[in-house]
């Protein structure tokens, strides 16, 4: 183990609010450990008084690679109590949405990467996240299909959408296009959308690339 500068500048921390008190390297990580504390705000649901009452679980919250090293942030965040209702709130950070361990530095690069039209399992794998993470981005975007043309070559694929369930992805094989995602991978819903396109338009594709079980 390999101790490091401990700085939230390498990390592209913004929140004066973190604090690190360690940074070291291992065979396959950077690990950074942190707290999160601030002043005790008014009670959300009272406005009572609020204390410091403890900190949380470290939360576990993937950063962007620093060096082409998998950095991860291990965040304590402070919770306070309530003195009227007694009710206990967690700090926010702007590093995270709420309820959230995805960065949200990860979370614009995985935006900037779909921009860029690089595959969705390439975007995962290289930001060390899951593919539905992934999925979940590209589905607030709003797209129009067209059903006038279709590459010589797609691609296939599936991933994990759902607890126990698999979606369908197509691309363009050569520009990582997208041309469509399923919410299931079923042979009857994947002919079902590619009949939509007509018989000439379906007739220009010669290859069809699969990494499917």
């Amino acid at each position: 183990m390999r101790l490091m500068k401990n700085t939230t500048k390498l990390i592209g921390i913004k929140d004066p609010n973190i604090i690190i008190s360690l940074v070291f390297e291992t065979d396959i990580h950077i690990e950074v450990q942190a707290k999160f504390d601030y002043p005790a705000p008014s009670c959300p649901h009272c406005h009572g008084k609020m204390i410091k009452y403890d900190f949380q679980k470290p939360s576990k919250i993937p950063l962007l690679e620093q060096a082409g090293t998998p950095t991860l942030l291990r965040l304590k965040k402070r919770r306070f109590q309530c003195k009227s209702c007694r009710r206990v709130r967690v700090a926010e950070t702007s590093i995270v949405e709420k309820n959230c361990q995805i960065s949200n530095l990860v979370r614009q690069k995985v935006t900037q990467l779909l921009t860029e039209k690089v595959s969705l399992t390439d975007i995962a794998r290289r930001l060390r996240v899951s593919t539905s993470t992934v999925y979940r981005k590209l589905d607030q975007f709003t797209f129009k299909e067209h059903y006038d043309k279709l590459p010589a070559v797609m691609s296939w694929d599936e991933f994990g959408f759902k607890k126990g369930e698999l979606a369908f992805v197509a691309q363009n094989y050569e520009t990582n296009e997208l041309i469509t995602i399923l919410d299931n991978r079923r042979q009857t819903t994947i002919r079902n959308y590619f009949l939509k396109y007509p018989l000439k338009v379906r007739q220009q594709v010669q290859f069809i690339t699969m990494d499917m079980s």
